[in-house]
Formats: structure tokens, C-alpha cells, sequence
């Protein structure tokens, strides 16, 4: 399970495990050559580097490789840092500023003790060809989604970008608790915190059924709070 292609963590994913190849590959070579290398010898045998225990052999030092070892990693480093950090901030955004407000779609997940909620503050309207009339899109229950619905699986219209106000409640006996919402096709995770209202943007690419979790252990039933996300329209 993993990011869908189309969004930037997939880059991230196939950036890192690209270089996590090429560094473990070159650390288990290296491992293995200095095990063969420096294998246990018989006590009687001479050193084949001349090494006398407790004496630092200064004639066999290397600054261009002493600072090879730290340059280069440092850099592979800072590189993969920068790489995050551009995934990073295309989702640390404010969806709700003035240079985001643009053709959205916005919702509310709300978390509760176990289980989700999903409220609507949009219409999901399917364009017919054969009337060339706009329709709610009516969920396998007959429900229309369309402002101020409520739904137990969410709902999202494709290519168009989703925001999503989320926030955590209780009931007469529990007090609210900290929930995740974690939608593992698009790699995006919140915090839902009690008395905090949170929110996370996304723009779906691709129709389909899509998987929702909870990602913060929230008690019991913390494995069974889980929902399906239905990506809809024409994409």
C-alpha cells in the first residue's frame, strides 16, 4: 500500500528507496570486504598492515577520505532533506487562504469513539451527456450528496481539490479523544485533537474505492474505525 503515482509522494517514495538501494548496497559491499579483509589471523601470524595493538598507525592516515565520508553524506543528506521538505510543504498549506480559494470541494470528517462522520458544504454534481443536465450524485443508498448531507463513507468528486475541516467530538458518557484520519492513496494524515479543529487538503486524480483509517490509537475498537472513500465523477 502506498501513494498513488500522480501525487508527490510518490516521487518522495521512489527518490528515497532509489538511494536507499544505493547506499545499502555500497555499506554491505564495504561490510562484507572489510570482514574478509580484517578476518581473525593466528596469534603468531604478523599483522598484514602492520598494525601493533594500542599504537595509532599515523603514517596510514587519509584527510581525502577522512573527508570524503563526511562531505558526501552530509550532501546525500541535505539533498533527501530538500526533497522532503517540498512534500511537505505542498500539504502544510492553509486551504482556507485567499490564493487557495479556488474550484473546491469542502467537507468536515468528524471522529468520534468509533467511527466517522462526513459533512457535506458542496454539491457532488455528475454532468449527464445524453440530457446535458447536472445531477446530485446519488450514493448506492439513495442518498444525494449535495449541501448539509451526512454520510458514514465519504464522497469526493475527482479533480477537484478537497477540503477538509476536521475535528473530534465525544458523547454523553466520553469525553473527546484523539483520532487520525489517515488516507493512505494520497499519503495524507491529521491529527483530529480534541477542542482544535484541524484540516487537510488534497486533490483526487483517479475514480475508485479508497480506504480510510484512524492512525491514533483512540481506545478499544481503535482497529475497526475505519470508513471507504469513493472517488466519483469524470476525471
Amino acid at each position: 500500500m502506498g501513494p498513488a503515482e500522480y501525487t508527490i509522494f510518490w516521487d518522495l517514495l521512489e527518490t528515497w528507496n532509489f538511494w536507499s538501494i544505493i547506499v545499502g548496497v555500497f555499506t554491505f559491499a564495504l561490510l562484507i570486504f572489510l570482514v574478509i579483509r580484517f578476518r581473525q589471523i593466528s596469534p603468531t601470524e604478523e599483522s598484514p598492515d602492520k598494525i601493533v595493538p594500542g599504537v595509532f598507525p599515523k603514517e596510514r592516515d587519509n584527510l581525502t577520505l577522512e573527508l570524503t565520508w563526511f562531505i558526501v553524506p552530509t550532501i546525500l543528506v541535505l539533498y533527501l532533506t530538500f526533497v522532503a521538505w517540498q512534500s511537505m510543504i505542498s500539504v502544510w498549506v492553509d486551504p482556507y487562504s485567499e490564493e487557495n480559494d479556488i474550484d473546491d470541494f469542502e467537507i468536515t470528517m468528524e471522529a468520534y469513539q468509533w467511527g466517522w462522520n462526513f459533512y457535506y458544504h458542496d454539491d457532488i454534481e455528475i454532468y449527464d451527456p445524453e440530457t446535458g443536465n447536472y445531477t446530485y450524485f446519488v450514493t448506492p443508498e439513495g442518498t444525494e450528496i449535495k449541501n448539509e448531507t451526512v454520510s458514514y463513507d465519504l464522497y469526493l468528486p475527482c479533480n477537484k481539490l478537497i477540503k477538509a475541516k476536521i475535528r473530534t467530538i465525544g458523547d454523553a458518557t466520553t469525553a473527546p479523544v484523539l483520532h487520525a484520519p489517515f488516507l493512505p492513496e494520497w499519503a495524507i494524515k491529521e491529527d483530529a485533537v480534541p477542542g482544535l479543529e484541524t484540516y487537510i487538503a488534497f486533490t483526487p486524480r483517479e475514480t475508485g474505492t479508497f480506504d480510510l483509517f484512524c492512525a491514533e490509537y483512540c481506545g478499544q475498537q481503535h482497529s475497526k474505525m475505519m470508513a471507504k472513500v469513493y472517488v466519483v465523477g469524470v476525471c
